[in-house]
């Protein structure tokens, strides 16, 4: 896992931290804050497969795409 990890195709895929900690700021002090937020790379394709795909599936697909044992 730490290799899949920390692969250059993976480095040039992570969304820098400031945007994910503006992101995180922004949904802790939110009036309302939503349910999910999409951000980074790939997020709205990933949740746009959630929505599609039955749940299993789903999470069989993470399971592999990040190399975790079922």
């Amino acid at each position: 896992m730490a290799e899949a990890l920390s692969s250059e195709s993976t480095q040039r895929r992570s969304s820098p931290p400031e945007l994910i900690a503006k992101t995180i700021a922004r949904a802790v002090t939110a009036r309302h804050p939503r349910t999910r937020y999409a951000v980074g790379y790939g997020a709205k394709p990933m949740i746009a497969l959630h929505d599609i795909l039955p749940d299993h599936w789903f999470d069989t697909f993470i399971l592999r795409a990040t190399g975790m044992p079922s």
